[in-house]
């Protein structure tokens, strides 16, 4: 089932996940500027020229999602609106898992006050209400502790490890669907 993404809006408590738009520009490339993201995600590390065309292509290519393929990147804003970091599911097809897969990054500046594992709350619950998937993953270095804490604290549950095609080997991680989602018919 294919559902818009244009105005998407998923509150939480302290922040406020929605789609990119151009506006982000600046943020973005700040974010992607910083060494304690790009390190672990060295794709990443990008030019200007090479955010601009990123948005670009999230306006125009990612305005539906298919909930049974999902791939949906969020902005991770505060209230007011400032872009401290993203969340992105969808697929990851160098790991060789059917499951989508839960990455994020956020700023240096709002690291350690528990953001990303509200926002990765929020958004896979938000994915399920309208998906029938069975779950998500996610895969971790096993030299990012912080980030084996966000997946834990966010409902996720330690698989074992997996190969990624051209990254190495990663600490691997499994979040179910809620049993109380099961047989409920998509929002």
């Amino acid at each position: 089932m294919l559902h818009d993404l244009r105005n998407l809006r998923i509150p939480t408590a302290r922040l406020l996940l929605r789609t990119f738009s151009q506006n982000d520009l600046t943020a973005l490339v700040s974010l992607v500027r910083q060494p304690e993201i790009t390190t672990n995600l060295p794709d990443w590390a990008m030019t200007i020229e090479q955010c601009e065309q990123w948005l670009a292509w999230q306006e125009t290519n990612l305005v539906r999602l298919d909930s049974d393929n999902p791939a949906v990147p969020l902005a991770i804003c505060l209230p007011d609106g400032e872009l401290i970091g993203w969340l992105g599911i969808w697929p990851k097809p160098s790991v060789h898992v059917d499951s989508p897969e839960v990455m994020y990054a956020l700023s240096r500046t709002y690291r350690g006050r528990g953001y990303v594992s509200e926002a990765v709350r929020a958004a896979t619950q938000w994915l399920f209400g309208l998906s029938p998937l069975p779950q998500l993953m996610a895969v971790v270095k096993p030299s990012n502790p912080d980030s084996r804490r966000v997946v834990l604290r966010s409902g996720f549950a330690a698989s074992g490890t997996v190969r990624c095609d051209d990254d190495g080997w990663f600490d691997y991680f499994v979040l179910q669907r809620p049993e109380a989602m099961d047989g409920c018919p998509p929002a």
